[in-house]
């Protein structure tokens, strides 16, 4: 379930000098400045604008900004211009731009070390391959020879990539499958080879 919506928070809050235009008592009036911001789980995303709120100390008038009088709504733009969004309220752009930049760079890592591996490939390494677009499985190589490797695949196939270390205990065929370094590395070139896992 995701739980979003928007919530305000006070910025700025003083006495005003005008009279209330309900019930004309001068220096009752309190006008108050909130910034509105959009949140997922009550983590703040991005501002949204904000509203003015004039409250009357004497009759407890409250008046929000789309209601207030003209002499009212000066002030409240007055006192609008003297605040400034908190950054805060760009805390959860800011986890995302953290989480994508990880995944980016977790990314670049898994690929330099598989490109690294391919190049010097060793028995018991286990290969993260992708089959299809919606296909996965394992292959681990049995042997590995000057000019071939040696592979047998996964009994079992996901159509997630998530989880393929789960299959690796559901066991192996035992036919062995040969393919050349060069075959091998081409496997590796047209992104088939996901991850490599080496003990």
């Amino acid at each position: 379930m995701i739980v979003y919506g928007n919530k305000a928070t006070l910025l700025k809050s003083e006495f005003i000098s005008e009279p209330c235009p309900n019930c004309n008592t001068n220096n009752s009036l309190q006008m108050s400045v909130y910034q509105r911001y959009a949140h997922i789980f009550w983590i703040p995303f991005f501002p949204i604008g904000k509203i003015g709120v004039s409250a009357c100390s004497n009759c407890r008038q409250v008046l929000k900004d789309k209601n207030m009088p003209a002499s009212l709504k000066l002030n409240y733009e007055n006192l609008k211009s003297q605040t400034q969004i908190p950054i805060w309220n760009f805390a959860g752009l800011g986890v995302v731009a953290v989480i994508t930049l990880s995944v980016m760079i977790s990314d670049n890592q898994t690929k330099k070390k598989v490109n690294n591996l391919v190049l010097a490939p060793k028995p018991g390494d286990v290969l993260h391959i992708k089959e299809k677009d919606t296909s996965y499985t394992l292959y681990k190589l049995t042997k590995v020879t000057k000019d071939s490797v040696y592979l047998v695949t996964c009994k079992y196939v996901s159509d997630q990539e998530d989880g393929l270390n789960d299959l690796a205990a559901k066991g192996f065929d035992t036919v062995e499958n040969a393919l050349s370094r060069a075959e091998f590395v081409g496997m590796n070139t047209n992104k088939k080879i996901l991850d490599i896992d080496r003990k």
